[in-house]
């Protein structure tokens, strides 16, 4: 299991990002199925908006906690990932962030100039 760390470090931090997309797509009011490359789910647009961090939040918080779990061996890796994903969360403002690309996804302005 302890080979597989980066793996289920993955999955425990993506948990926490497409929780929190769930979050800015529920305050924005805009629809979760209205996914545009995760067609099939129910919570197509908050696993689309999870995925718009992957390189920047949950891939670098998951190999930082498989970092540490392999440094420290007694650490849980679940309750490590959760914690920096938490913090990553706080530091980057995360939801605000997320609120902000839905509202500019959803913008409606094409630069067009039409009325």
């Amino acid at each position: 299991e302890r080979n597989d760390a980066p793996n289920q470090a993955i999955n425990h931090v993506v948990t926490v990002i497409e929780a929190c997309a769930m979050v800015a797509v529920a305050v924005t009011g805009t629809l979760p199925q209205l996914g545009f490359i995760h067609e099939d789910s129910g919570n197509s647009l908050c696993l689309d908006l999870a995925d718009l961090f992957r390189d920047t939040v949950t891939l670098p918080v998951a190999f930082a906690a498989a970092r540490e779990v392999t440094r420290h061996p007694d650490m849980d890796l679940e309750r490590m990932a959760r914690r920096l994903a938490g913090q990553a969360v706080r530091e980057k403002r995360l939801i605000p962030m997320m609120i902000d690309r839905l509202k500019d996804l959803f913008d409606g302005n094409d630069g067009s100039h039409h009325a």
